[in-house]
Order: structure tokens, then sequence, then C-alpha cells
């Protein structure tokens, strides 16, 4: 006969520990650690257009379940939302768990507020918008002249 520590057996209370990699704090952590293994990052200074992107793989979140907003004020992107997950041990227990997650990012100076958009594609959700040129950085086209010259015969 096998003896289990009173209320529950250690196998029981293991099932209902919190998974740590869907603590907020991981979430943040892993969410950029992911970005940047899939080339999925902020852009450099010298592009035109501003990028940041989370992996949401570990967090999956459907569109619906999505939200985003810019203040202007702090020029900070929240990025916020609601995961729910399934799962079912080897015993046959099923786990349903609700996780609601939120991402500040903070948009750089020469960032364009108004021209910011987002897209969710494959768990990775992409922010990008439009940099202010300075004037110095502005390139100017120089027109070309198409001439045409005569044959030789």
């Amino acid at each position: 006969m096998k003896i289990t520590g009173f209320p529950f057996s250690t196998d029981f209370e293991r099932s209902f520990n919190r998974n740590h990699r869907l603590h907020p704090y991981f979430v943040s952590k892993f969410a950029n650690a992911a970005n940047n293994k899939n080339g999925c990052c902020p852009t450099s200074q010298k592009s035109s257009k501003w990028y940041s992107c989370l992996n949401l793989s570990s967090i999956p979140t459907k569109p619906e379940e999505l939200h985003v907003k810019v203040d202007e004020k702090s020029r900070t992107l929240t990025a916020s939302g609601k995961s729910e997950v399934e799962s079912t041990r080897r015993d046959g227990v099923k786990i349903f768990s609700t996780h609601v997650w939120t991402k500040e990012i903070r948009i750089p100076e020469d960032v364009e507020l108004k021209t910011i958009a987002s897209k969710l594609h494959e768990n990775k959700l992409t922010f990008v918008a439009e940099r202010v040129q300075k004037e110095e950085d502005k390139q100017h086209e120089i027109p070309i002249e198409i001439v045409d010259t005569p044959a030789l015969d």
C-alpha cells in the first residue's frame, strides 16, 4: 500500500504548480528572446521605417483577444491580450488555463505615431511605422536625361 502526503500526493500538487513560462515576467523575457532569434526585432536608426515584434508562441492569442493602444504623451505602445490554453496530462486530467498579459514598448522620438500599424501572423505580432526624416537625412532625386544618339552607319 502506498502512503501519500496529507491531503494530496506530490504528483497531484505538481499538476497545479504554476507554469513559470506563462508568468508575466517570463512572457516578456521569452517574447523578447524569441524576437531576436526569429529576426523579428526593432530596426536600426538608419531605416526609414520602425519595426517591433512580439512572439506570442508561448501565449497563443486570438486576434479578437488582442488590444493595442498608444499613449502619445509617454510614447508607449501597449499590447495586451488573453490567452486560453487547454492541455491533457498523461493521466487524463484536462487543464484549462487563461492568461491575461500586457507588454509595453517604448516608441522612439523619430517615429510618427499616427502611422503605426499592426499585424498578427503565425503568433507573431508585428508593429510598423514611418520615421520622421531629418532634413540632412533626406535624399534628393536627381533627374536623368535620356538622349537619343544617332546610329553610326
